[in-house]
């Protein structure tokens, strides 16, 4: 392998001695790389970790996937799926719930504590009370901390809750099915699930809604990541087609697709900084082949080819956009690391975690990310030489040395 591209490359840029002006665009386009690396690695770790944090603190508290019409001898088919770490009974229903002068909507997810205490994300929040408190016949209910504040309740309070699906018949009319429950626990998502949802015994819930004993519930499935409930689905399908199944997608596709669409337009626009510097490693390139014309020409008598040719420039070119992805991928990595550190010493509350102002930003440095925008910044430099590389192994030998 001929190495000698390769160090005329290196002592063309080790070389001081150029014009001031090449070497300033030589830099500027080193720092835009690094700047522009280093942007992406702390805004995308920034943004995976909101994504994560909502996942976790909204996602945890849904069902990741419902399954109804289910048989008994089903039930294996929904635990087969190698993503799937739980099935417990599940039977869900709107509901109003009265405190002693308010009144506020929830989705009552009637569970079976005993089944949920090991998947369920709830029973590791709760903030008073023990998940174990829901026992059949005792009437107890555990609510989510806004909702408790909302209602101006706290554990041994009892409450009202009125079945919005449900009703009876009495003396006065047709009423609302409705029973007294006492609050046993509160727990805590950092969500919009703290006001929206309140957990009873399923055998209570089944008395509330006025259900036969031999009913049919549904049944929720805990998945290791709530993203791959389309594949878990289409396993359950394949399987079996009687089943039915529901996603958290229904309600909260939405926000994660905006969420998902946010990310990818910041690297986008971010992804210009480099672009940007790409265009002046294009310009410091012509300006360099511009200056070596002579040098080329003497390679080229002494029977350098004109692909080795174009390789020197490949070669610093290439260079320049590796050194500025090294340096931008280090100090990236670093400050994301430090990155709530630095705010703190700074002050900087302008940009504190909107879901919870006293944890700072959430971060998550996702490295298979950070490895794809390394070689994709890598592969933008190498394509960036191509040109002037090109006109340097164009040149001819006697045009350029003629007026010397």
């Amino acid at each position: 392998m001929n190495i000698t591209p390769y160090l005329i490359a290196w002592r063309y840029a080790r070389a001081r001695n150029g014009s001031r002006f090449l070497n300033f665009i030589t830099l500027f386009s080193i720092g835009g790389i690094m700047l522009g690396v280093t942007a992406l690695i702390i805004v995308l770790s920034v943004m995976n970790g909101f994504e994560s944090q909502l996942k976790d603190r909204i996602l945890g508290a849904v069902p990741h996937l419902v399954a109804t019409n289910v048989k008994d001898n089903e039930i294996s088919t929904l635990k087969s799926p190698e993503q799937v770490i739980g099935v417990t009974q599940l039977l869900m229903s709107q509901a109003m719930i009265q405190g002693d002068s308010e009144l506020s909507a929830v989705m009552l997810q009637g569970i079976n504590p005993i089944e949920d205490t090991a998947v369920n994300p709830l029973a590791s929040n709760m903030r008073y009370g023990e998940f174990e408190t829901l026992v059949a016949g005792k009437y107890r209910i555990i609510v989510g901390r806004i909702l408790a504040r909302q209602l101006n309740v706290r554990v041994g309070d009892k409450i009202r809750v009125i079945s919005a699906e449900k009703s009876v018949f009495t003396p006065f009319g047709r009423m609302p099915s409705q029973r007294n429950f006492t609050i046993s626990g509160v727990f805590e998502m950092q969500s919009d699930a703290d006001s929206s949802i309140a957990l009873i015994h399923i055998e209570d819930a089944r008395r509330l809604l006025r259900l036969p004993k031999g009913f049919e519930p549904s049944y929720r499935l805990f998945l290791n990541n709530s993203f791959d409930d389309l594949l878990v689905a289409s396993q359950i399908k394949a399987a079996s087609q009687d089943i039915e199944l529901s996603s958290w997608r229904n309600e909260y596709g939405e926000l994660f697709s905006a969420v998902r669409m946010e990310k990818n337009m910041l690297w986008m626009m971010l992804s210009l900084i480099i672009a940007v510097a790409a265009f002046n490693i294009i310009s410091a390139l012509v300006i360099l082949v511009t200056e070596k014309q002579t040098d080329i020409a003497i390679l080229s008598t002494l029977g350098l080819s004109r692909s080795k040719t174009a390789l020197i420039f490949i070669a610093q070119g290439t260079l320049n956009g590796i050194i500025g992805t090294i340096v931008g991928t280090i100090a990236g990595l670093l400050l994301t690391y430090n990155l709530n550190t630095i705010l703190h010493a700074f002050n900087l509350n302008i940009v504190a975690n909107p879901i919870d102002p006293t944890g700072g930003l959430p971060i998550v440095i996702d490295y298979q990310q950070v490895c794809i925008l390394v070689l994709a910044t890598i592969v933008v430099t190498l394509i960036s030489t191509l040109y002037p590389s090109y006109k340097a192994g164009a040149v001819e030998p006697a045009e350029a040395l003629k007026h010397e």
